[in-house]
């Protein structure tokens, strides 16, 4: 005799479809609560490949269908031309949101690539800490203004100049993540203490939450000094320091002299390898 198939009972249904309901929402607050995660890439010593990961980093996690955007704060203008955009004759920049009490930061966002935009910088961005020396509330200038973009964005990923000026001070206090890259060489450890040093006190001062990581870039690994370096770095920092190294390769400066990202330009070259690997881990840092 075959058994009859079991009935199932309408509130047993509705029970089931609650669930479900509930764990879609679950996932849809997980995915709005990593909306605009502010990461900015920073160090007072140039040279280092701050400006080459914020534009590789972007690039990469656009590539994963991450909305993002690259903010330029830095007057050289380096991430706008690494990217093929003539960043002296731009009709407005990030300048212009900046002193405009009602300016809205969309009106200069450009479009690069799909899921990646650009908000550019020029020389123009130099003169601003002086003119908002007297405003009392320059440091939190930027954050004010992100307020209105952020939902638009998985990550915004800001190049800061390579000082601890104002424009580094706004950079910082936005952001819930900073990544320092440094170099594998003993000068380089004596480089990013001060850096260090002003988080802690915007962290202290300003009661912020920032997780702060160190990246190393231009990794020599044929040369003994850079393992020794490291693994200084790693007993000292430990947690801190990023898996990923981005290992020195000719081809990251040549795609930026080119204005385009690693991705495009040698897809199997061993520096777009090391940036996949980067916004891999940073897209797994909670």
């Amino acid at each position: 005799m075959v058994k009859e198939k079991t009935r199932e009972k309408p509130h047993d249904m509705d029970n089931r479809i609650q669930i479900l309901k509930d764990w879609l929402s679950q996932i849809q607050r997980s995915k709005e609560g990593k909306k605009g995660r502010i990461i900015s890439i920073c160090n007072q010593k140039g040279g280092v490949g701050k400006t080459v990961t914020a534009i590789n980093l972007s690039a990469f996690l656009a590539a994963y269908r991450q909305r993002t955007l690259l903010m330029d704060l830095d007057p050289q203008g380096h991430c706008g031309l690494g990217l093929g955009i003539d960043v002296d004759n731009l009709d407005k920049s990030i300048y212009d949101t900046f002193l405009n009490g009602t300016g809205n930061l969309t009106d200069t966002i450009l479009s690069i690539k799909p899921n990646l935009d650009i908000l550019p910088a020029n020389i123009d961005l130099a003169g601003l800490e002086t003119e908002l020396v007297n405003d009392s509330h320059r440091a939190t200038k930027l954050v004010d203004k992100l307020q209105s973009i952020r939902h638009l964005y998985e990550y915004i990923i800001i190049d800061c100049p390579p000082s601890i000026g104002l424009l580094t001070i706004n950079a910082l206090v936005a952001s819930r993540m900073v990544i320092i890259p440094i170099q594998s060489s003993f000068f380089s450890l004596h480089g990013f203490e001060r850096i260090l040093e002003t988080i802690g006190t915007l962290m202290e001062t300003l009661s912020l939450d920032i997780k702060v990581y160190l990246l190393f870039t231009f990794f020599e690994g044929r040369l003994r000094e850079s393992w020794i370096v490291r693994e200084k770095v790693k007993s000292t920092f430990g947690k801190h320091l990023l898996n990923t190294i981005i290992r020195k390769t000719t081809r990251l400066n040549e795609a930026t002299r080119r204005g385009i990202s690693i991705l495009e330009y040698e897809p199997r070259s061993m520096g777009c390898y090391d940036y996949h690997q980067l916004a891999r881990e940073v897209m797994e840092i909670e």
